[in-house]
């Protein structure tokens, strides 16, 4: 009969750290076999996504023509065209200059419509979810990647935006990229390439869509938490070089792209006002800072609630002495952003850099209940319950995407979705 561990015992496979980063062939096959399952569900949906030219995606495939036709030399015409249009004020501005400029390129090989704006959210989704247990496998081991990873990929909110002719795919990608290279550039600071590669992936973010330089805070809040609370060793100053040569890189870009400074800081001026007047921001974007929980709540409940158990089963650990970095780094991750985020247009779309931590927090959980048992046992567990919120998760995507035909998943939608309320009476 196996021996449950005591709690005083260290426990090599829940101990941080990249050494575990093994587990065979099984792991990676069983990891294809999910994505030869997700593939043809998201490419049978793609008949119930919606494309709406008179909306967001109708600017995005404007820009992507455009661009792609004119080359960059268009930017500073997009940016007066913009600026100059008030009715245009509700709708992306032509600063999201990394994804017009990647979107651009696609169109030179696989058409300048929606279908490829489509496509291109779903290669992103793809690659999202195999950049997730590639980072997993490095960071957790196995099996915890491989549910790490399968769970990500049977996100309801993830698999919804990669049908979307958007930028919130591509933009959860680059965001989750640069969270796992800022962990990876904490742990080898000395190495050029990761400093040089977080660098490019935080430029590269900012470029895509604004707002991400908000993961700046929690990057800044958790190295400097490291520094001096747990007396790490980091030399500050390295990662203050990293962070300033990025920023100027991304302003130098935006300048350039504008035609001049006047003219981007205009156009900033007009993003950051627009929400105040945009009656659909108003009406379905306010709320409390609580506003994204719920959202999550309602999307995929099960990952989430197991997610803010985790959150605190890490905090108990801390305060008993054991440190997890990658579970703390994360909670600085979600906890920062969503705090930053309740000062902005409230939407769960906003926030898909938070389905990481929710999913790998949720992981973690599972594999910390069945943790006691035989290694087998545990596995066998944990596998299982994954399997069951991928079921529930699915069922949710199919309700709200599919069967709702949803474009923009906010709060009101989702509790009538789920029928919370009745439908209103015309």
């Amino acid at each position: 009969m196996a021996r449950r561990k005591r709690a005083e015992e260290p426990d090599e496979e829940l101990a941080p750290g990249p050494a575990r980063a093994g587990g065979g062939a099984l792991p990676p096959i069983l990891f294809v076999l999910a994505l030869a399952l997700l593939v043809p569900i998201l490419v049978r949906s793609m008949s119930a996504a919606v494309r709406d030219p008179t909306s967001d995606d109708g600017f995005y495939l404007r820009y992507m023509q455009t661009v792609g036709s004119q080359g960059l030399s268009a930017f500073p015409r997009l940016f007066d065209e913009w600026n100059a249009t008030p009715k245009d004020w509700l709708f992306p501005p032509p600063s999201r200059i990394g994804f017009i400029v990647t979107s651009a390129l696609w169109s030179k090989f696989f058409g300048a419509e929606f279908q490829a704006l489509q496509n291109l959210s779903l290669a992103s989704f793809l690659l999202l979810v195999v950049l997730n247990y590639v980072f997993a496998r490095r960071h957790f081991g196995e099996p915890r990647a491989l549910f790490i990873g399968v769970l990500i990929g049977f996100s309801p909110l993830l698999m919804g935006i990669s049908r979307l002719a958007l930028t919130d795919s591509f933009n959860a990608l680059c965001m989750t990229t640069t969270v796992w290279l800022f962990l990876e550039f904490l742990e080898e600071p000395q190495k050029l390439a990761r400093m040089i590669g977080f660098g490019a992936a935080l430029t590269f973010m900012v470029l895509v869509k604004e707002l991400s330089v908000l993961l700046v805070v929690p990057f800044l809040a958790f190295l400097l938490y490291e520094r001096f609370v747990r007396r790490v060793p980091h030399d500050l100053k390295r990662f203050a070089l990293c962070f300033a040569a990025s920023g100027i890189v991304a302003a130098s870009i935006f300048v350039l792209a504008a035609g001049s400074v006047p003219k981007l800081l205009e156009t900033t001026r007009l993003v950051l006002a627009s929400p105040a007047t945009n009656p659909y921001a108003i009406a379905f974007g306010s709320g409390p800072w609580t506003r994204a929980i719920l959202d999550y709540l309602l999307f995929s409940p099960w990952p989430t609630l197991l997610a803010i158990g985790w959150f605190f089963v890490v905090a108990v650990h801390l305060r008993h002495g054991r440190y997890e970095r990658e579970s703390v780094y994360l909670a600085f991750v979600a906890g920062f952003l969503i705090l930053l985020l309740s000062f902005f247009t409230k939407n769960i779309r906003y926030t898909v850099v938070l389905e990481l931590p929710i999913r790998a927090f949720a992981v973690l959980l599972l594999w910390e209940v069945f943790g006691g048992l035989r290694r087998s046992t545990t596995i066998a567990l944990t596998g299982a319950a994954v399997a069951v919120l991928c079921w529930i998760d699915w069922r949710s995507f199919q309700l709200v995407w599919v069967d709702m035909r949803c474009y923009d998943p906010v709060t009101y939608y989702l509790a009538l979705f789920l029928h919370l309320f009745p439908p209103p009476t015309r």
